[in-house]
């Protein structure tokens, strides 16, 4: 297994870990009515320094597992694994922007008390949120197709 293909199993775990615990966790509070913006920040925030610290520990793991060497060479065939990563994300990314922006208005519209007492505080909780979820979701993908391509032309 390459370094790349390991740096990508590393960010597709962790991703799907961390982002995972967070939506659920969110979902949970905000089942409970416990959900506020204070608490909904602080968890965005340590999940952030969670991620951080976990794909450098994942790095670490993947240059230690495998030669020098290896870490440094960028062959045509990474190059076109990451470059279709990355496509592969940036439609998924935009795809699920737009559905966001147009559910959004769809559900103003339908809804108009939605906001309630705070409409600042609730429309930025839920734009940041679905903002996060969009970025995590695109990340995933990214690192899934680079896994996939690296198992099929390797």
């Amino acid at each position: 297994m390459s370094f790349k293909e390991k740096l990508s199993w590393s960010a597709l775990v962790t991703t799907i870990g961390v982002w995972g615990f967070y939506f659920i966790r969110l979902a949970q509070m905000a089942g409970d009515g416990t959900l506020t913006a204070d608490g909904s920040r602080w968890m965005l925030f340590v999940c952030v320094i969670v991620l951080v610290i976990s794909h450098a520990i994942g790095a670490i793991v993947a240059a230690r597992s495998g030669p020098s060497a290896e870490m440094s060479v960028h062959d045509e065939r990474e190059q076109a694994i990451a470059l279709k990563a990355s496509n592969a994300a940036f439609l998924v990314l935009s795809a699920l922007l737009g559905g966001l922006s147009a559910f959004a208005y769809v559900y103003s519209i339908k809804q108009p008390d939605l906001l309630g007492s705070e409409p600042l505080s609730t429309a930025a909780l839920i734009a940041v949120n679905g903002v996060v979820l969009t970025l995590a979701v695109a990340e995933a993908v990214r690192h899934l197709v680079s896994v996939v391509l690296s198992r099929r032309v390797g």
